[in-house]
């Protein structure tokens, strides 16, 4: 019975998938690049996952916070140019003008707050698209980004270092950095608040039917505000982290951020529409596009193919999605289609 349930859980297909391709991307690398000989195998070794953990750290933090606003029925475009924008500020704040690490770190989260709650408040309080309005605030953090930089990096010379290049070593060749211990928190979290808490129930509910939502005396305006502003409190601390473990503000540290963030919550499940979608679906998403995006890299295929992967992903998740859809839609009717039997002799 629990089996069963386990098959049919949302998640399941999935996660099927992703085991799928760990165990393809094992075998081809065994038989085809290593001649067979399994000691030479990268994919599976504790480095090798451990290093693939850290790549997908930042890309999980932001995802988890976009598959809130994706189930609320919203979106968000502007995430990477906000990371860039946050990220050369905190480090041009930090080398320029002297302030240290907890200064920094309040001045990020702020910052990002605020400017996500004013995108929030002009998404909420009007029927602008958020992907148009969003798209809108990508090229001003964009312009503020290049004021602060002028196009060039800006080093902070090792400070601020313990959110990006602190670990903690579980054997002699698996450890685990900060920002993946800080995702693994974060999704625990966020997993326990959607699914037991009346806030992540108010998310289904402003997702699925927001005029039904109303009705149940939710007010909708004020929580798409909120869920905008904890999207600006994820993105601060993705940002913190990415400047804490490269140790510089980049121009292009979130470019094209967005694009990964969106796979990923689409693949795992959430629905573009709104009012579908779990956190652990987003990081079955998150693994399986940094696994098969390392496993592309040791096998040595050129880097460009990675887009096409993830553009097929994409593609085939949201089909998947769409005959689900059809298919339950399908069942339904054909319940409610059915002639009732009478019984003649209790009649």
């Amino acid at each position: 019975m629990k089996t069963g349930r386990l098959f049919k859980h949302e998640n399941a297909p999935m996660f099927f998938v992703l085991v799928l391709a760990i165990i393809a991307v094992y075998l081809v690398e065994l038989f085809f690049v290593r001649g067979s000989n399994i000691s030479k195998v990268a994919f599976l070794k504790p480095m090798n996952i451990a290093n693939v953990l850290m790549q997908i750290s930042i890309t999980g933090m932001l995802a988890i916070s976009m598959t809130l606003v994706m189930i609320s029925g919203g979106i968000d475009l502007s995430i990477g140019q906000m990371m860039c924008f946050l990220g050369t500020a905190m480090a041009f704040m930090m080398k320029n003008v002297g302030w240290g690490s907890w200064q920094v770190a309040i001045f990020g989260v702020v910052l990002a707050v605020l400017f996500q709650l004013l995108m929030g408040l002009i998404i909420s309080r009007t029927k602008l698209e958020p992907f148009i309005v969003s798209l809108g605030f990508m090229s001003i953090y964009k312009g503020f980004t290049y004021l602060i930089t002028n196009g060039r990096e800006i080093t902070i010379e090792g400070k601020f270092s313990f959110l990006g290049r602190s670990y903690i070593n579980l054997t002699e060749n698996f450890r685990l950095g900060m920002p993946v211990i800080i995702l693994v928190i974060l999704v625990i979290i966020m997993y326990l608040i959607l699914k037991y808490t009346k806030f992540g129930r108010t998310v289904y509910a402003v997702g699925g039917n927001e005029s039904a939502a109303y009705l149940a005396g939710i007010n909708v305006k004020n929580f798409k505000l909120l869920l905008y502003a904890i999207n600006g409190l994820f993105i601060a601390i993705a940002s913190m982290s990415s400047l804490s473990r490269m140790g510089t503000g980049n121009p292009l540290m979130g470019e094209g951020k967005e694009i990964e963030v969106i796979a990923a919550v689409v693949v795992g499940g959430t629905a573009l529409s709104g009012g579908k979608g779990n956190i652990i679906g987003t990081l079955i998403g998150v693994l399986l596009l940094g696994f098969i995006s390392n496993a592309l890299n040791i096998l040595g295929v050129a880097p460009h193919w990675q887009y096409i992967m993830r553009g097929i992903l994409i593609i085939v998740s949201v089909l998947l999605m769409y005959m689900s859809i059809v298919n339950s839609a399908s069942v339904k009717g054909n319940v409610k289609g059915k002639p009732v039997v009478v019984n003649k002799k209790t009649a």
